[in-house]
């Protein structure tokens, strides 16, 4: 049997899902969570298309991982809740319906600078799995 793209991620990262609520991780929320492309047709079938836009992922190149922007479709930022568009009432409404992307799963309060490494970094490890995505179109 293969490994699917999230089991992949968990291996390459160390991460395993985490259900925490503390205020340190529902403050994650401030800014969308990236997913897969597998995740983001997920939300698409779910009809939320409309919450998703076309962005580009460019902390890789501060994180000196690739020199050019990668391109993916995430969800949105609601400007008018400074957060993502899917954090209301301080959670994620994508949990409960098993939609939640792999970076939103997979992350957890506990990285700090100290213990963080780019190349194991759930960021990059969901970009990653964008690049060429659009080329196989």
């Amino acid at each position: 049997m293969s490994e699917s793209t999230f089991e992949k991620i968990m291996r390459r990262t160390g991460r395993k899902p985490s259900f925490c609520k503390c205020v340190k991780c529902k403050s994650q929320c401030s800014t969308p969570c990236l997913g897969t492309p597998e995740d983001i047709q997920k939300l698409v079938d779910a009809g939320f298309k409309d919450r998703l836009k076309a962005t580009t992922w460019a902390a890789g190149i501060i994180m000196e991982l690739i020199d050019e922007p990668i391109n993916m479709v995430q969800a949105t930022y609601d400007e008018e809740k400074k957060a993502c568009t899917f954090f209301n009432n301080g959670l994620c409404e994508l949990h409960d319906l098993g939609l939640k992307p792999t970076e939103g799963k997979l992350s957890y309060h506990t990285i700090t600078k100290e213990n963080y490494t780019p190349q194991k970094a759930l960021s990059w490890n969901v970009a990653k799995e964008w690049i060429g995505f659009f080329d196989k179109k």
